[in-house]
């Protein structure tokens, strides 16, 4: 048996973190198409509303309740040359782009029948007040097969997603084991990685809007963005390398899930995880409020006359533009406040971050809303004042999405500690059963707060204002002032989800955090003297073996 090479806590290249920045690179484009995209596509195009694209999501999550723990286990008994985590990346991942395929697939199961949504209309309920109050209920159609069809490409596209997911998140500790190296590979990673949020706000909708009927439009973008996310994470396999030994024997599912239920950590770690699925859940409207919200305050068409004027034959639009600055000024704002972590845990440790960054941008989030629509409101019927309001909360923006990319850098570095900390007091790793778990928690509260705003803004009349404002748009009769004065109720509501709903989130998160107890210090002192004692018994066995083998 050749003798085998004792591992270096610090051993990771400069090129193999830039490897592993590429997995999070192609991971983030294809969710952020997801985030940006889906729910357009589902209540817009494929015409299910708002309510049922949200009812699609809470559907499906029923099967990650199974899917995610399975996939856990299936990651802790995997035992291959390539390590436990890392060969999913090569096996899953054109299923994966399939997955995402099929989701814009642009189908239309016209024949099929329908069923009805019934829920509150609290715009009119609210009218009611003073006048014999009344709760008045509203119902949309929606059609079966359509419905039905989302959801199964949903679940495939998942199931595929999540079995590269949870291996790529039990890669961390496991191609850093140093706690040093690991939090700034996290924050490279993800700080590359973010490039994949900025791009499908650039260029997946004027893929979709540069065809005539925009169904097309968004099956030849997802197309594209599943090529542009599927090359990334080939590449990453083939770059890097899990260093910690994993012994032979798996262990059994029901021990892992004892391990991890019982540890009070554990528990409020997955808390945090189910809180923070708040945090950055307002932006999947920033597409509805460039749209709809926007409209009207720049002057598209004069700008369009003027480019074809000199020759450019460029159409733009609030979809077309003002979302990819939104979405640019966060992208650019995700990249910044990762970047920033290595050099704030300097001062202080993951969890005291973690909170600090909570409040603050919490407080923040809720200013924005305050000013945006009373001090300077982007609503008014002044146009410079409007702009001034759009122009502001662009610039606030920047600085309110902060929280996103600084939890996911904080919470990926602090369950890696907790899967080091469960090897030393138990000595198992179990990445598998960890970050399943914590991908479990945090898609139920996905889906289960996604489908709560989605039904709360639809209750303010989004379906009848999306369909009345369509068709005057189409037909080139749409002004702002019609907008304002029939719809503002909509408006303030998604305005509302952008801003104070991100401020709900991460105040919740800070519960559960503050239930977790760790001492950095400590643990960084012991985690070194536990990995080379484990290191110089699996040294000291392999000796053992090779001596055998030679004496027979």
């Amino acid at each position: 048996m050749a003798k085998r090479k004792m591992i270096n806590l610090k051993d990771a290249s400069v090129k193999e973190i830039l490897a592993f920045s590429l997995l999070p690179f192609g991971l983030l484009t294809v969710i952020n198409v997801i985030g940006n995209a889906l729910n357009v596509y589902l209540a817009d195009n494929l015409g299910l509303g708002m309510v049922g694209a949200g009812l699609v999501l809470t559907v499906t999550k029923v099967w990650d309740a199974v899917n995610d723990p399975m996939m856990g286990m299936i990651v802790d008994k995997t035992r291959t040359k390539w390590g436990k985590c890392r060969p999913y990346l090569l096996w899953m991942v054109i299923p994966m782009m399939v997955g995402l395929i099929l989701l814009f697939a642009p189908v239309d199961f016209v024949n099929s029948s329908s069923f009805a949504i019934s829920q509150i209309d609290i715009a009119s309920t609210i009218a009611t007040i003073g006048d014999g109050f009344h709760i008045i209920r509203s119902s949309e159609s929606v059609n079966t097969g359509n419905f039905w069809y989302a959801v199964a490409a949903y679940l495939i596209f998942y199931t595929f997603y999540t079995a590269i997911d949870i291996p790529y998140q039990g890669l961390t500790p496991l191609v850093f084991p140093e706690n040093k190296k690991r939090v700034s590979a996290i924050s490279i990673s993800n700080i590359f990685g973010s490039i994949g949020t900025i791009l499908p706000s650039i260029v997946f909708f004027p893929i979709v809007y540069a065809f005539e009927d925009a169904r097309i439009g968004f099956f030849v973008a997802s197309i594209v963005f599943a090529v542009l996310a599927g090359i990334p994470i080939v590449i990453s396999f083939f770059g890097i390398k899990e260093k910690i030994y994993i012994e032979e024997e798996p262990i059994k599912y029901r021990k892992a899930l004892k391990i991890v239920f019982g540890n009070r950590n554990m528990r409020a770690l997955l808390g945090a995880s189910f809180f923070y699925a708040v945090v950055n859940l307002g932006a999947m409207f920033l597409m509805f409020f460039a749209k709809w919200n926007c409209y009207g305050i720049f002057d598209f068409p004069a700008l369009n006359s003027w480019l074809a004027d000199h020759g450019l034959n460029i159409v733009l639009s609030e979809e077309g533009l003002l979302f990819p600055i939104l979405s640019i000024s966060s992208g650019v704002s995700y990249m910044l406040s990762m970047a920033i972590v290595p050099a704030l845990l300097k001062k202080m440790d993951k969890k005291t971050l973690f909170i600090h960054m909570s409040w603050i941008c919490a407080i923040a989030n809720i200013l924005v809303f305050v000013v945006c629509q009373y001090v300077v409101p982007y609503t008014s019927e002044n146009l410079t004042q409007a702009r001034i309001g759009f122009v502001v909360y662009c610039v606030c923006r920047f600085f309110t999405n902060f929280p996103v990319g600084m939890g996911l850098v904080l919470l990926q570095a602090i369950f890696s500690d907790a899967v080091d900390v469960i090897e030393m007091e138990t000595g198992e790793r179990l990445e598998g059963a960890v970050f399943s778990f914590k991908s479990l928690v945090n898609k139920i509260g996905i889906a289960l707060f996604n489908l709560i705003v989605m039904a709360i803004v639809n209750a303010f009349g989004y379906s009848s204002m999306s369909t009345e404002l369509t068709a005057l748009k189409d037909a080139g009769q749409l002004t702002r002032e019609v907008m304002l004065a029939n719809h503002m109720p909509v408006l303030n509501a998604i305005f509302f989800m952008l801003t104070v709903l991100g401020s709900i989130g991460l105040i919740l998160q800070i519960f559960p955090m503050l239930r977790y107890k760790f001492n950095e210090a400590e643990y960084e002192d012991k985690i070194k003297k536990f990995r080379a004692k484990k290191e110089a018994e699996l040294e000291a066995k392999i000796q053992a073996a090779a001596k055998a083998n030679n004496a027979e």
